[in-house]
């Protein structure tokens, strides 16, 4: 009448998590991130994976607000995360979410992407990376340069300590 199902050892378990590619993993236990309000974009080399003459496995992954992995891809060897941007997130309704990324994908390409091909949002790290663009994002009206809090304790915006008296 009922089955008794024995649950697969340990080995077969690992076994068939290291034939599964990173991405395929993801998409079997990720989530759609269309009840998401943001997702974030990042990239990470795989601890331990490397082995011999090749390269650790590097991976570009999306995570949700919550947390939550929505999608990952392994960066191909002989290039980097900045040409696996728009294939990590094409499938995805991005209609309306916010993404973020670190300033390695602060690139026009990725903007554009996101804005007329997902009708999403974006919010990228600015660094020195983007010359031309930092320097015009640090003369922008009511901007200020920030002073070290040891050197300056006004410099928090005015927020002096209990024990600072003027």
């Amino acid at each position: 009448m009922f089955a008794i199902r024995v649950a697969p050892s340990t080995a077969t378990v690992r076994r068939i998590i290291n034939a599964t590619c990173p991405s395929g993993l993801a998409d079997l236990l990720g989530a759609d991130p269309a009840r998401s309000d943001t997702l974030a974009v990042d990239g990470k080399s795989a601890r331990g994976s490397r082995s011999g003459d090749s390269p650790a496995a590097h991976l570009l992954a999306a995570m949700t607000g919550a947390g939550t992995a929505v999608t990952q891809l392994r960066v191909p060897d002989k290039t980097n995360e900045i040409t696996c941007f728009a294939a990590l997130l094409e499938p995805y309704d991005l209609a309306d979410m916010t993404v973020t990324a670190d300033a390695l994908h602060t690139q026009r390409a990725h903007a554009h992407f996101l804005v007329e091909q997902k009708d999403a949002h974006y919010a990228f790290t600015v660094k020195k990376n983007q010359p031309i663009l930092y320097a015009q994002l640090k003369t922008c009206p009511g901007t200020r340069r920030r002073r070290s809090s040891t050197t300056d304790p006004t410099a928090m915006g005015g927020w002096r300590p209990g024990w600072y008296r003027s």
